[in-house]
């Protein structure tokens, strides 16, 4: 447009040399014209008039206001020409741009308009919902007329009422949670064929590099076009909800607090992990959990939930015993559903046969939780999840970027140019690492993570017939300990599993077999801190920051014995919890007529002092038995519940205390049965 209007502008000056010269001839050649120009003075001086700034200036400003006009209009002209097609295409992105935020925004509203309206439809025309609301309203008129002639009750009456809004509201919650959510992107087709299930997968235990389980060892479960279009329709319908969902009400679950759980002959063993707990120093509050009514016991729930400050939540009754038997809740299922349903935002769960060797309560506190929210422990395998899972989550794999299938020491670009389809299939960016995790103990923010926590629920739920067999596919520990890293993925939540590997403590037959006893976790911060290190060690090395301090090989083990060396002022990581799991300390199960192995005819956890250096000088076998000693003669004294477990207390009393004695005999630690923050009488 710029050279258009220069040439314009060319146009306008020929145009004036044109005029000048006219007038220049008209001068010249007027025969009328008397003046002395037919002389040479005169010439130069009429030439000197026309050349003149003053009279070229006034000419150029006469033609210009005759042709200002037509300048404009051609001036208009080019510009319209250069700038029609960037302005359009500027304003056709402006307006596409405001359409489509308006568009999205009136969708979003409409749909948020449809998801609750469908919310309350479905809850008003619920009878539980009805019959709440008519409990509630019983609950404070009998209130009302009991203190009725009673002064100073107001403040009584307001808070009762508090309460029964805050248990409606939760009931409610549930509900919709376990019926509108889950049960509505139920899986449509039954469960799976022993055609789909697949053969069954070895385990692997994840301080080894091989086997390798590639992409093809871990397709042993696959599906036809039609099953795997029903897991993706209900899947994505799920998930869809919870993006849409927002926030869980505010007074469903607060603060924070540490869940165990217990019920039936569990209760001994959650006892002694409770009375564990408290001695390690722990305040928090604690809830117990038990399955229904039949479990609840007053002595227990009342008596000793005041002495060690826990409380009693039945399962059943804050979701309704329908919606358990409707879905079919099985033991695992059991598990995880009663961390929905517990009060506490940020959660400690814990097994009942799960001992802590420090206080629990500073675990909320370490700073991979502060950042995360959400901490795992790994378990002994190697994750074994399905391709076909991650097809109907919609997570994708990127590139190589791990090499858990390779040992350390060996070169990083063989493994690399075996291909994607060869390497461990969990090497892969864009799905979880190899470490699969166990829920012996978990802790995490419901509120933060509450969408991967109901997804999680969702896989349980339906775990036994349709999607444990994903996750597992036939290797040891099925149930929910796989379901919770998936499900983050899913929503890309943040979350932390302990860098140091678990080990299974134990001891020796007198056949020589290695009987293990114990899953051995250890204190997240310690394993983080010793990790930073080992990475600042590689780097300074030159090795690949990628290699773990947890494989099993003599190549590792050397290279842990020259870190250790150099850097004396990183200390290992501690342990914090043992979770004594087969015999579990409870005078229950050890008493049972089946029985484990001889357990009263040795220490479970080795030799005295055998695990000096990871255990520390405490003799844990005669704390963790002493405990249940004190659960067995004097801390439960409910003959319902001891008939309830069909169990004489004399005989479990005398089988304790005997077992007892016996570790006594040879115990170096005079102080383990010595308790200084619980008093058992």
């Amino acid at each position: 447009m710029i050279s258009k209007l220069l040439a314009s502008r060319t146009a306008v000056a020929l145009v004036l040399v044109g005029i000048i010269l006219v007038n220049l001839f008209f001068v010249v050649h007027n025969e009328e014209n008397t003046s002395p120009v037919n002389s040479k003075e005169g010439l130069d001086a009429a030439i000197d008039k026309v050349m003149s700034d003053e009279y070229t200036a006034a000419l150029k400003e006469e033609l210009l206001d005759a042709k200002k006009l037509e300048l404009v209009e051609l001036v208009k002209e080019d510009l319209r020409k250069e700038y029609k097609g960037k302005v359009y295409d500027e304003v056709q992105k402006t307006v596409e741009e405001k359409l489509r935020l308006t568009i999205e925004a009136d969708i979003r509203k409409e749909m948020e308009k449809d998801f609750t309206k469908k919310y309350f439809d479905l809850r008003s025309i619920n009878y539980e919902f009805l019959t709440d609301g008519f409990e509630s309203l019983i609950a404070l008129e009998s209130l009302d007329l009991v203190l009725e002639n009673e002064k100073g009750t107001d403040q009584l009456k307001q808070k009762v009422a508090g309460e029964i809004d805050v248990l409606a509201s939760r009931k409610e919650w549930y509900s919709f949670v376990l019926k509108d959510l889950i049960q509505q992107s139920a899986p449509k087709m039954g469960r799976l064929t022993e055609k789909e299930l697949g053969p069954n997968l070895k385990g692997c235990q994840f301080s080894t590099s091989l086997p390798i389980y590639d992409k093809e060892m871990l397709s042993r479960v696959e599906f036809s076009e039609e099953r795997m279009a029903d897991f993706k329709t209900n899947h994505e319908s799920l998930v869809l909800k919870l993006l849409m969902m927002g926030a869980p009400p505010a007074n469903v679950f607060n603060g924070e607090g540490i869940v165990i759980s217990g019920g039936g002959a569990y209760m001994a063993g959650a006892m002694a992990a409770i009375v564990q707990v408290r001695e390690m120093g722990s305040r928090l509050p604690i809830e117990l959990l038990i399955n229904s009514q039949q479990e609840y016991d007053a002595y227990i729930c009342e008596n000793l939930g005041e002495k060690f400050n826990f409380r009693c939540l039945i399962i059943e009754d804050e979701i309704g015993a329908d919606v358990v038997k409707e879905l079919k809740i099985t033991k695992f299922q059991l598990k995880i559903l009663g961390l929905l349903v517990t009060s506490f935002d940020h959660v400690i769960a814990l097994d009942a046969d799960n001992m802590p060797l420090k206080n629990p309560d500073l675990l909320l506190t370490t700073p991979k939780y502060q950042e995360t929210e959400f901490l795992l422990w790994p378990d002994l395998w190697q994750r074994t999840v399905s391709l076909s899972y991650y097809e109907i989550a919609g997570l994708r794999t990127g590139e190589v970027v791990k090499r858990n299938g390779l040992e350390n020491g060996k070169d990083l670009i063989d493994y690399l140019q075996k291909g994607r389809d060869k390497v461990h299939f969990h090497d892969l960016d864009g799905i979880p690492d190899h470490v699969s995790t166990e829920t012996g103990q978990m802790v995490f923010s419901k509120k933060k993570h509450y969408r991967a926590f109901i997804l999680a629920l969702y896989y349980n739920i339906y775990g036994e017939t349709h999607y444990w067999r994903m996750f597992y596919q036939g290797s040891p520990g099925e149930g929910d300990r796989d379901t919770f890293v998936p499900a983050l993925h899913v929503f890309n939540e943040p979350y932390h599993v302990v860098e140091r590997a678990t080990w299974l403590a134990g001891f020796k037959r007198p056949d020589g077999f290695f009987q293990e006893t114990t899953i051995v976790q250890y204190d997240p911060e310690t394993s983080y801190n010793y990790d930073q290190a080992w990475k600042r060690w590689l780097s300074d090395k030159g090795f690949d920051l990628r290699m773990h301090f947890n494989q099993n090989n003599d190549y590792t083990r050397k290279l842990v014995k020259e870190f250790h060396g150099l850097t004396h002022a990183v200390p290992e990581p501690e342990v914090f919890f043992l979770h004594v799991h087969r015999p579990k300390v409870n005078p229950v199960f050890l008493t049972n007529p089946e029985g484990y192995f001889d357990w009263n005819k040795q220490r479970n956890l080795g030799k005295v002092g055998e695990y000096k250096s990871q255990f520390g000088e405490t003799d844990w076998d005669l704390k963790f038995y002493t405990i249940a000693q004190w659960v067995a003669c004097k801390g439960i004294k409910s003959e319902d519940w001891w008939k309830a477990v069909e169990r004489t207390q004399t005989l479990v009393c005398n089988s304790m205390t005997e077992y007892v004695e016996f570790l006594k005999k040879d115990s170096e630690d005079k102080t383990a049965q010595t308790f200084v923050n619980v008093v058992l009488d």
